[in-house]
């Protein structure tokens, strides 16, 4: 299943990923793919408001950290691989962390494969200074759950 959305500022954006975040529960896995700019660090900072994160928590990409862990109702374990060749995204270990909380990664399209059948992959497209079209699809069980969001945004 796919949907997409138009976000018209940043706090739209922020507004969207915050839904998605409340729908989220451990096990889950998000794939981010888009250009430099286009959001996804601002979606992810959604996803952290939906999972309870403390607000006083700042959500950054993790482009030189690789992995930022945040602590909510559920742990979010975000994850850039903009910097790494395909030999160091083997050797990263991402898909340990699938047991332990929800796995949000920036840069998927370096991806070349996925180890579970249930998961949401975003694209985002910069429009212009402001605006972002933004296609979630959704895969195994995740086609019937975005469905519930978008009656949630809708």
């Amino acid at each position: 299943m796919e949907i997409s959305f138009l976000t018209n500022k940043e706090e739209e954006t922020i507004k969207l990923g915050k839904k998605l975040g409340k729908l989220l529960n451990p096990g889950d896995l998000v794939l981010l793919k888009g250009e430099l700019g286009s959001g996804k660090t601002t979606f992810v900072k959604g996803i952290a408001e939906g999972l309870e994160v403390t607000p006083e928590v700042y959500i950054t990409s993790p482009t030189f950290s690789l992995i930022n862990i945040y602590e909510g109702k559920h742990t979010l374990y975000h994850v850039d691989l903009y910097r790494l060749e395909l030999e160091d995204i083997e050797e990263l270990g991402i898909w340990e962390y699938l047991g332990n909380g929800i796995v949000v990664i920036e840069w998927a399209e370096k991806l070349i494969q996925i180890p579970k059948k249930d998961f949401i992959e975003i694209i985002f497209e910069f429009i212009d200074y402001n605006r972002r079209k933004i296609i979630l699809n959704g895969y195994g069980e995740w086609k019937e759950l975005l469905k519930v969001l978008e009656r949630d945004v809708v």
